[in-house]
């Protein structure tokens, strides 16, 4: 599903990158851990083709994705790639349901849309909320709108950044749970960047970052 192969990546004198390898398999749930400025999440970006590595592979999908112009980048990060943060990044002007169109929307499909986003709100058990703003909902229920937001197009593979930073103890767990959820019922893969063990325990392979390389 994911091969990188050495991949740096610098920013001025900092050498935040020093030859990444990593290999990710479709239906793993693979955590990443480490200390704050080990580089963690500079490489879920890259991995996320968010940001560019200056040197190195990165093939996902089969899909050599560092040989790609922006536009056609664009593209094929909407259409194959999934993203969760710790603050949702929901537009508090639209309601749920539209916050989980909006994937759809950007590749100018129309037809099913609606009953898609309705039908992955229901299994994340917040299909009463479908009207709901951002600002009508808990943290927990915004999370589960980003969740649904990031599976809309039916992605190769969900990168998360610190998904379950910004939630109470028990939203975490319920968060925690639904990702393998996910990974059981639809062979979603996850990328995870987290500081929270119970979730890296839970993975099924946790690599750690230790300045600037991977360990595990």
């Amino acid at each position: 599903m994911i091969e990188a192969k050495q991949i740096h990546k610098s920013y001025g004198s900092l050498h935040v990158l020093k030859g990444v390898d990593l290999k990710i398999d479709k239906g793993e749930i693979v955590s990443i851990v480490g200390k704050s400025g080990a580089g963690k999440s500079t490489l879920l970006h890259i991995l996320g083709t968010l940001d560019t590595a200056d040197t190195g592979q990165l093939i996902i999908n089969e899909e050599e994705t560092s040989q790609m112009g922006a536009r056609q980048l664009a593209n094929f990060r909407n259409t194959n790639i999934g993203f969760i943060f710790q603050f949702h990044h929901l537009l508090p002007e639209f309601t749920a349901l539209e916050n989980v169109c909006i994937p759809a929307y950007i590749q100018n499909r129309t037809q099913g849309v609606t009953e898609r986003a309705k039908e992955l709100l229901e299994y994340l058990g917040i299909g009463e909320r479908l009207s709901h703003k951002p600002g009508q909902l808990s943290g927990g229920e915004q999370q589960r709108v980003a969740v649904a937001r990031a599976l809309m197009n039916q992605p190769a593979v969900v990168f998360a950044d610190e998904p379950s930073g910004n939630l109470d103890s028990a939203s975490s767990q319920e968060l925690h749970q639904m990702l393998f959820r996910l990974r059981d019922d639809f062979k979603q893969t996850f990328v995870i960047v987290t500081h929270n063990e119970a979730l890296a325990e839970m993975s099924d392979r946790t690599l750690t970052m230790v300045d600037g390389r991977l360990e595990g």
